[in-house]
């Protein structure tokens, strides 16, 4: 088997390439850093020569609606395009949970995701989307992203997060399965409140910033899973945080 991970040498690209590799997949990394650029089409069709499945994990630090549009749905259609080409089996994408409902966030990365999976399921290839609910790892950067003057606005929706390596243990399983499976998702063990969690894992880091409560601007489980999915097992590494029962 040979996988194309489209941004391999990202955070989750990076972990996945060295799973499937410990299962002697062979893995090629398709990224700027490799000199491929799907938008430009440069070093396309050579990365994708002999490949059976694309992993989709390319990000873009664009959160504007046009910019996120236009990358997430440029690239996809890119790589569907040329994987057809050159008879590429199975095309698996990284996608966030609640993308694809009718009320999922306006912000404009989230809107960039839901026309990349438009994108893709207008394409051919055979795909598997899989929908990871926000990392770990990552929460006390949304606290940062929340800060306004020194404090963290942050509504009460409801968050469960899931830790990284569950989620690249998940993409490895579909790829070495090679079975497209359409929409997948995955979550953590446990379901918060955002604003209990953030001012939880401030307390726990030393972070004396205030967590003040806003109203949520949306329906407060747009972004944890409504139906089936994979359940994680790692809990939040900071305890004492009271659950969303």
């Amino acid at each position: 088997m040979k996988v194309l991970i489209a941004g391999g040498r990202g955070r989750v690209g990076s972990k996945v390439a060295d799973l499937l590799e410990q299962n002697d997949v062979e893995v090629v990394s398709g990224g700027l850093d490799d000199g491929v650029d799907y938008i430009q089409g440069t070093g396309v069709a050579e990365v994708l020569e002999g490949v059976d499945t694309i992993i989709n994990v390319l990000n873009t630090g664009r959160f504007d609606k046009e910019g996120a549009v236009d990358f997430f749905e440029g690239t996809t259609r890119a790589l569907s395009a040329a994987g057809e080409r050159a008879g590429v089996k199975h095309h698996i994408l990284l996608s966030i949970v609640g993308v694809g409902e009718g009320d999922a966030s306006e912000i404009g990365y989230y809107l960039g995701k839901v026309a990349q999976e438009r994108a893709l399921k207008e394409g051919t290839l055979p795909y598997t989307i899989v929908r990871s609910t926000q990392f770990q790892s990552y929460v006390p950067v949304l606290a940062d992203q929340h800060t306004v003057e020194g404090k963290v606005m942050v509504p009460r929706d409801l968050i469960q997060p899931v830790e990284l390596d569950e989620l690249v243990a998940l993409l490895g399983e579909i790829a070495l399965a090679a079975a497209p499976l359409g929409e997948v998702e995955i979550a953590g063990p446990e379901r918060f409140h955002m604003d209990d969690l953030l001012r939880g894992t401030l307390a726990a880091s030393g972070d004396t910033r205030e967590v003040i409560t806003v109203e949520s601007d949306g329906p407060i489980d747009a972004m944890v899973p409504r139906g089936e999915y994979r359940m994680g097992s790692v809990l939040y590494p900071v305890r004492e945080i009271p659950t969303a029962d």
